[in-house]
């Protein structure tokens, strides 16, 4: 009877253990000053180069040239969105973005830092949406050497859409 109680104690013990590290460990409980050391931890989606073909500009310092689909897609059902944000070997600045639904203020999802000469063609959004266009804010944040160096908020369109082969009739 013993070994049946010191069994079930530990059983238990080890069950709380689990589910509190579980939920220290969701992304919606970590420390802001960890996730912000996190944020400026470098893109692993980010790759050298750039999307598409087009002219270089010289860009002074203080300046920063946003490369970003203005209108990024989302298959319905899906999370992939198709952000296509580069960073121009020309800027000065790494930088992250960030989308936010305008109606709510809600954080969709982003990039982590990414280095002038890079590109990050897709981001994983936190939630499904509903097949529409839905007005965010994309929210640029510029990093010189991991430290805040401004910003800037663009009004873009997100726009999820039917995969091929559903109907809705």
């Amino acid at each position: 009877m013993r070994f049946r109680i010191l069994l079930a104690t530990v059983t238990l013990g080890i069950l709380a253990f689990g589910g509190l590290a579980a939920w220290c460990a969701s992304p919606r409980y970590i420390p802001a000053s960890l996730q912000a050391q996190m944020d400026i931890l470098p893109d692993n989606r980010a790759k050298n180069g750039t999307l598409h073909r087009r002219e270089d500009k010289e860009i002074g310092e203080g300046e920063f040239w946003v490369v970003m689909n203005q209108i990024p897609m989302v298959a319905a059902g899906n999370t992939e969105c198709s952000l296509e944000y580069e960073n121009p070997e020309s800027n000065h600045y790494s930088a992250r973005v960030n989308l936010y639904l305008k109606s709510t203020g809600e954080h969709l999802g982003g990039t982590l830092m990414v280095e002038p000469g890079s590109y990050v063609e897709t981001i994983e959004l936190k939630k499904k949406l509903e097949p529409g266009e839905y007005p965010v804010t994309a929210k640029v944040e510029l990093l010189k050497d991991k430290t805040p160096a401004g910003g800037m908020s663009l009004d873009i369109t997100l726009r999820v859409v039917e995969q091929e082969g559903d109907s809705t009739g």
